[in-house]
């Protein structure tokens, strides 16, 4: 039986996950410009991250020198 596709579209909490960050904090930093603004965001607001955004946000927290758990403000 063929399996179903996987959906490339993480959520927020999987993409906070992959960051080593809490939900709230990527919300928080992507309100506040430091990470890009989602892939796409549902009619319900709902907000989805792809593998690409997951890339660039990986790129600018490196930049920042940020590799594990954040915690503070943005900065």
């Amino acid at each position: 039986m063929p399996r179903p596709k996987v959906n490339s579209q993480m959520t927020t909490a999987q993409a906070a996950r992959q960051l080593e960050m809490s939900p709230s904090k990527l919300i928080s930093w992507v309100e506040h410009g430091a990470l890009p603004p989602p892939s796409s965001k549902d009619g319900n607001g709902v907000r989805y991250f792809d593998q690409e955004w997951l890339r660039k946000a990986r790129e600018i927290l490196e930049s920042k020198g940020i590799h594990t758990v954040l915690a503070g403000a943005v900065s």
